[in-house]
């Protein structure tokens, strides 16, 4: 088309016309190409595989420790747990009684050691390099992380422990466990069981309430180890109600909820005992004794095997075998 007869022929309505024919123009190529993006841009290798979210809260390769994302509408956070599940024990018991083999693994401190430290203190402290290879090992080797909410329906309802089955349990509530421990377990993806102990909350060395707290959000059990640590078989009938029952109202009022796992102080308990703990609403209560035949015949008898300082990772090996 001859553009310059056009305009001097057709006057300002045909200038007008062709003004919004070049425009028409550019906006059609513009919504063109706007397309041809969009179309290149869906099943692209980067949306082939689900985003894994690590539990820093970073994107990761596929395969790496974490959970797929889940839609805004449904996410979940890192520090998220599920509505607590209420227990207690079954009108009838098991008969036969219901036994499984666990191998339950007791820790004290984690860390070093501060200086001066006696030598029960040294006993009881496992390094922190020892602490990462015996949980790295678990998870190479497949052991499987049980709570205490699955040893319970393994022993009353029947529901099976996955292969290779371990527990792990940390007592006292030191502050170390909850600085040096729980940052490997949750990197290996153990969860565990933290024995508080309620009155030594928030003294030196031991974790605060806010701490304990965020241990029982981040899908860790949280157990009574009493009130105050004291031989319970020496105690008067008071006295042991408020060690034990005292201590589970302590619970409940701050975590919310009842904590239905109980550990002896230095692992002495009688017939007394177990009778003020499960009055207490305990379910189950572990000793010092080493083994690993857990029975429902004894729930408050549960069987332990100590980790020391000395256990090193061959030790450790030993145990779970």
């Amino acid at each position: 088309m001859n553009l310059q007869w056009f305009f001097k022929k057709g006057g300002i309505e045909n200038r007008l016309a062709m003004t919004r024919y070049w425009f028409l123009s550019l906006a059609l190529l513009a919504f063109a190409v706007s397309a041809t993006t969009a179309v290149a841009g869906c099943g692209s290798s980067a949306d082939s595989n689900p985003v894994v979210i690590t539990d820093a809260g970073s994107a990761d390769a596929e395969g790496a420790v974490g959970h797929t994302a889940a839609p805004a509408d449904t996410a979940t956070t890192a520090d998220s747990k599920p509505v607590f599940e209420t227990l207690g024990f079954p009108a009838s018991l098991p008969s036969p009684a219901q036994t499984v083999k666990l191998p339950i693994l007791m820790f004290h401190h984690t860390g070093e050691p501060p200086a001066g430290a006696d030598e029960l203190r040294r006993n009881l402290t496992v390094s922190t390099a020892d602490f990462e290879a015996q949980i790295s090992y678990l998870k190479q080797a497949g052991y499987q992380p049980v709570s205490k909410t699955q040893l319970f329906k393994a022993l009353y309802s029947n529901e099976p422990l996955p292969p290779k089955a371990v527990m792990l349990t940390f007592d006292d509530g030191y502050l170390d466990n909850y600085q040096v421990a729980a940052p490997i377990l949750e990197k290996y993806g153990f969860p565990a069981t933290f024995y508080i102990i309620t009155e030594k909350v928030g003294t030196p060395e031991y974790m605060d309430w806010e701490q304990v707290a965020d241990l029982d959000r981040r899908l860790m059990d949280i157990g009574s180890h009493t009130a105050t640590h004291q031989d319970l078989t020496i105690l008067s009938g008071a006295d042991l109600k408020q060690e034990l029952s005292g201590a589970a109202e302590t619970f409940k009022s701050r975590l919310g909820h009842p904590v239905y796992w109980l550990c002896y102080p230095a692992g002495k308990y009688d017939s007394d005992v177990t009778k003020y703990s499960r009055d207490a609403g305990y379910l189950l209560a572990t000793t010092t004794k080493p083994g690993e035949e857990q029975s429902s015949d004894d729930p408050f008898g549960l069987l332990r095997y100590r980790v020391r300082s000395d256990t090193g990772l061959e030790g450790f090996k030993e145990l779970v075998r």
